[in-house]
């Protein structure tokens, strides 16, 4: 798969999780405030607490997984360090030379796995945490 379709199906994973997540939020919430948790019922929370946090975790971590490469990536070719100021790289009539840009697109390229794995296991997660609401509020 190339790098920039890793990197959109990293992103709509993670969002898809950030969105389950959020539902799953919704969900204890509303159960929280239907009445008391049975005593049965508290062990299943804090797994719910558990698989959600690590879903919103690997989230946030495939998000600063990118955000980190593609700052190195620009601090290295001497772009600005804020990623909307538009940038020529080196000067606008320098060429860089091939190896430098080989090795900076092979980070690019582990970065890209790297988020799109981290992303992976945020959805994982999310829809465990959907199996775990859905034992909690059986319970």
């Amino acid at each position: 798969m190339p790098p920039v379709e890793l990197l959109r199906a990293g992103g709509q994973e993670a969002a898809i999780a950030g969105g389950i997540v959020t539902l799953v939020l919704v969900g204890v919430l509303a159960r929280l405030l239907a009445g008391p948790v049975e005593p049965l019922g508290l062990p299943v929370l804090v797994a719910l607490v558990a698989t959600s946090s690590t879903s919103a975790s690997y989230a946030v971590r495939a998000r600063l997984t990118v955000l980190r490469a593609l700052g190195e990536v620009r601090a290295r070719l001497g772009a600005p360090l804020h990623p909307g100021v538009p940038w020529p790289p080196v000067g606008s009539d320098a060429a860089l030379p091939e190896r430098l840009l080989n090795r900076e697109f092979r980070r690019l390229i582990g970065a890209a796995y790297r988020c799109h794995d981290l992303s992976s296991n945020a959805l994982a997660w999310a829809f465990v945490s959907v199996v775990v609401l859905v034992v909690w509020l059986l319970i």
